[in-house]
């Protein structure tokens, strides 16, 4: 009881100093604010291209992952929201991205020349389908 009550004075005396703000009324300190590229507008009126991305995800007792990604879009953005619905706004967040079929870490282990030569295709806009996307993920346990 004695630690819960210094805890309660310690918040008391935070609040009085302005050292820590309350929260507002129906405020939820849990929402996060999106991300740019989760609100801004779809740029339909652009040329769709392959974009590559790829990602590492360390998680201590879990191992290290790492996502690749390849999908044809009209931007940038596009391709974070593609990539989001598959892996979560936080590591889409942190993937590097590139346009286009110029090297990305991991793209020679996700990427067979087979492959290459469908993604370079789309790019073109040759024959490329009304939507595409392809993910890789290797997961490797670290106990």
């Amino acid at each position: 009881m004695a630690e819960l009550q210094a805890t309660m004075e310690r918040a008391r005396e935070m609040l009085v100093s302005g050292e820590v703000q309350p929260n507002g009324e129906g405020e939820n300190p849990f929402d996060v604010p999106p991300y740019d590229w989760e609100v801004s507008e779809p740029q339909s009126d652009a040329t769709r291209r392959i974009y590559l991305g790829s990602v590492s995800d360390l998680a201590t007792g879990q191992g290290h992952s790492v996502h690749f990604a390849a999908g044809l879009a009209h931007d940038e953005d596009e391709f974070r929201r593609q990539l989001a619905a598959h892996i979560g706004h936080v590591l889409a967040n942190g993937a590097k991205v590139n346009r286009g079929l110029e090297e990305i870490s991991f793209s020679k282990t996700f990427v067979s020349p087979s492959l290459h030569q469908t993604l370079e295709k789309f790019d073109q806009g040759r024959d490329a389908p009304a939507g595409f996307f392809y993910l890789g993920r290797w997961h490797e346990n670290r106990f």
